[in-house]
């Protein structure tokens, strides 16, 4: 009966481990994959005719977007069930800044799509006049989709946060992967407020993946 139970336990830390991996992959896809029309060295001419001209950019962008914020939900069950006989009430508040990240990275991607429909519906004569108000609506659109993008990077930060706090209840969590996110989740959360083209945020980024990822390996291999 024991050894039924523990082979059971592996394998719902084999599949929490994999699907936390699958959303790191996704998140890190997203950001290669992301689209960015508004420069500050640009003319409103410039932006307007880089922008229709890169729309499929923009399509793979948001879709790209969509499915890491698919994934990210779809991770939450077994995520919950990992901690299900180790944590109380602590995974749960983990599982709700996934959940957070999962709905502001949808957010964005709506507002992507909006993005993406205005265009379609846009005249193409637009790109030969100096329309104001055309590109004063596709900014504020655009400007829609950082907001969301902030929020859903935010709520990254809180769960390496939540995530480095669970090893004072599970003393086999990989003490690089906790110092790692407990350093680099409120990094993240500040400049993604303070400066969000920092290179220090990508470094943050970075560290929130490798710790992530270190601590999802360990899980698969090693179980908790």
């Amino acid at each position: 009966m024991q050894v039924e139970t523990r082979r059971k336990q592996r394998r719902i830390e084999v599949l929490a481990g994999l699907t936390i991996i699958l959303a790191v992959a996704s998140y890190v896809t997203s950001l290669l994959l992301d689209f960015n029309f508004v420069s500050p060295y640009a003319t409103l001419q410039e932006d307007l005719s880089y922008l229709f001209t890169n729309q499929l950019n923009l399509q793979i962008s948001v879709w790209a977007w969509m499915g890491t914020s698919i994934i990210t939900f779809l991770a939450i069950p077994p995520f919950l069930k990992l901690f299900h006989k180790r944590m109380k009430v602590f995974h749960y508040v983990n599982a709700f800044w996934l959940l957070g990240a999962a709905v502001g990275f949808m957010l964005m991607g709506i507002a992507g799509i909006n993005l993406y429909q205005e265009l379609q519906g846009g005249a193409q004569n637009l790109l030969d006049e100096t329309d104001e108000q055309l590109w004063i609506k596709l900014l504020g659109l655009f400007q829609d989709e950082q907001f969301y993008r902030r929020i859903g990077s935010s709520f990254v930060g809180l769960f390496a946060i939540g995530l480095a706090f669970s090893r004072v209840q599970m003393k086999r969590f990989p003490l690089f992967a906790s110092i790692l996110l407990l350093a680099c989740g409120p990094t993240m959360i500040f400049f993604n407020w303070y400066d969000p083209d920092h290179l220090i945020r990508t470094a943050a980024m970075a560290g929130i993946v490798i710790g992530v990822s270190t601590f999802s390996v360990r899980v698969i291999n090693k179980g908790l």
